[in-house]
C-alpha cells in the first residue's frame, strides 16, 4: 500500500469515528440542515433510563471540579438504578413521568407529563415548573436541541436547582443556586462530557456484534 493510499485510509477511518460520535446531537454548523423542532415529547424521551446508558460530567462543586459519572446499572419497565460512585439513586417510571423511588413509594417528579412550557408540579419543600422547551446548548458532548429546562424552587435555605434536560439524552447541564445573605450564590455547575448508549463501549463505538 502507498504512503498516500494509507494516508486517505486513516483521514476515512478518522472521519468515520468523529462522526459516530457525533451522532444524535445536531450540530449550528454552517451546511447543515435546518432543524426542525420536535413536538409531542415526554418524560421518557427527555431522560431514556435503559440498562447501559453512561453519562460523565465536568462537576464544579463548592470550587472544586471532577469528573462525575451515572450509570444506569438496573432497569424495569416501570423503575430504574442509576449509580455514581457508590451512591445508588432509584426511579419510578410511570405514564405521569419519572419520579424519584423512595423507600414507601415514589418521591417528587423530575420529570412530570405532559411537558410543556410553565408547567409546575409540587415537590417537598416547594415547586417545579418547566421554563422552556425550545433551549440550545452546547457541550463538549455536542449541540442539543429542543432542550427541556426544569427549575426547582425549594425554601430553607432557598435554593433553586436548574436542570436542562435534552431530548433522547438526558441531563446535559445541571445548576444550583443557593441563597446565602440575601443573594442568590452558584454552588454547583455541571456539563455533560460524553455520553455512552446502550450497546456502545466507553469510547463512543459501537460493540462488535458475537457471531
Amino acid at each position: 500500500m502507498t504512503k498516500l493510499a494509507s494516508r486517505l485510509r486513516l483521514v476515512t477511518l478518522v472521519a468515520a469515528v468523529l462522526a459516530h460520535a457525533a451522532g444524535g446531537c445536531a450540530t449550528s454548523g454552517s451546511g447543515s440542515a435546518a432543524h426542525v423542532p420536535r413536538t409531542g415529547l415526554k418524560a421518557a424521551d427527555y431522560y431514556p433510563l435503559a440498562e447501559g446508558w453512561k453519562w460523565a460530567y465536568d462537576l464544579e462543586k463548592d470550587g472544586q471540579k471532577i469528573l462525575a459519572v451515572y450509570a444506569v446499572v438496573d432497569a424495569l419497565p416501570d423503575r430504574a438504578t442509576i449509580m455514581t460512585g457508590e451512591e445508588k439513586l432509584d426511579y419510578a417510571i410511570s405514564p405521569d413521568g419519572i419520579a424519584q423511588l423512595e423507600t414507601i413509594g415514589a418521591g417528587d417528579f423530575i420529570l412530570k407529563n405532559p411537558i410543556a412550557k410553565d408547567a409546575t408540579w409540587t415537590v417537598a419543600g416547594g415547586s417545579a415548573k418547566i421554563v422552556s422547551t425550545t433551549d440550545e446548548i452546547t457541550t463538549d458532548a455536542g449541540h442539543f436541541y429542543d432542550c427541556a429546562v426544569v427549575e426547582v424552587t425549594r425554601v430553607d435555605p432557598k435554593r433553586v436547582v436548574r436542570t436542562t434536560f435534552a431530548p433522547d439524552v438526558g441531563p446535559v447541564a445541571i445548576e444550583v443556586q443557593v441563597e446565602d445573605a440575601g443573594k442568590m450564590i452558584v454552588t454547583t455547575r455541571a456539563k455533560l462530557r460524553s455520553i455512552t448508549r446502550p450497546g456502545e463501549d466507553p469510547f463512543g463505538m459501537p460493540k462488535p456484534k458475537a457471531p
